[in-house]
């Protein structure tokens, strides 16, 4: 992950700066670079939960077939196929209740590291 990258580009870099106005625009801008990264993962994993939401959508509309109210029209294929359907539904679900728990988690990871980054800098937050 970038973070590992950036977190042994800020030790290389900060150790070695001696200017400390120059360390500190150098870890302000990894800062930036982390957070940014975050974000764009973030938004793949809300795109990727999104994806699943229609998939979902779509799976419902081939459900419409099944009504166990007309007896006589569900045959054992019919049943199969709804089966298939549910449990294509469930791993769809599962999976997008996946990406969005890790959305979560890397939203406040970011948070904590941004937090962080404003205490050791002597900024308060608002």
């Amino acid at each position: 992950m970038v973070s590992r990258a950036v977190g042994r580009m800020r030790g290389a870099v900060l150790s070695s700066a001696i200017d400390s106005d120059c360390r500190d625009r150098v870890d302000g801008a990894l800062h930036d670079l982390e957070r940014l990264e975050r974000h764009r993962i973030v938004h793949r994993l809300l795109t990727a939960a999104d994806e699943q939401r229609r998939r979902i959508e779509a799976l419902l509309v081939l459900l419409r077939d099944f009504n166990p109210k007309d007896a006589g029209a569900i045959d054992q294929s019919i049943i199969a196929e709804a089966g298939l359907l549910f449990g294509d539904i469930a791993a769809a679900a599962e999976l997008g209740s996946r990406l969005l728990r890790q959305s979560c988690q890397l939203r406040l990871a970011s948070e904590r590291v941004h937090e962080n980054a404003q205490k050791t800098n002597g900024v308060q937050s608002p």
